[in-house]
Order: structure tokens, then C-alpha cells, then sequence
């Protein structure tokens, strides 16, 4: 079963391929999705990638660890 956020995606590819602008794309995801509906920076995020060629509708994969400063010094601040 798909994520609700990666369902919104594949729908937002859709529409794309019909030709569909990203304000309509936003405003009929809002219809079927109401207050679940992804933001609309993040409906025109994805319009832009699926637009630009991009196919795969999963999240992008974040390379290397994480970074979480527990103080300014940890984090290069103060020198």
C-alpha cells in the first residue's frame, strides 16, 4: 500500500503527463484530498521534478549521517 504523500506523487506525475498546469494539479488533488492534500509549494515542487523528467516517485535518499549540534561550539559558532 502507498503512502498517502507518495499516492498524492504518482497522481501529481499523472496529471503532468496530461498536460495539466501545476495550479490545476494543486486545485483537483485539493478536491479529492481536502485538508490531507500535500502544500501547495510541495504540489509544485514535485510538478517541477516529474515535469523535468524525473520518474521515480519515492523519497530521494539522504547520503551520509545525519548532523545534530548539541551546542554552539559543536557547531563552529564562537570562533
Amino acid at each position: 500500500m502507498l503512502s498517502a504523500n507518495v499516492e498524492q506523487r504518482v497522481n501529481i506525475k499523472f496529471l503532468t503527463k496530461l498536460g495539466k498546469s501545476a495550479t490545476e494539479t494543486f486545485n483537483l488533488l485539493t478536491e479529492v484530498y481536502g485538508d490531507k492534500c500535500l502544500s501547495r509549494t510541495q504540489v509544485f515542487k514535485w510538478f517541477k521534478k516529474f515535469k523535468e523528467g524525473r520518474k521515480y516517485v519515492g523519497d530521494d535518499t539522504k547520503i551520509g549521517p545525519s548532523f545534530h549540534c548539541e551546542n554552539s561550539k559543536e557547531c563552529g559558532e564562537g570562533r
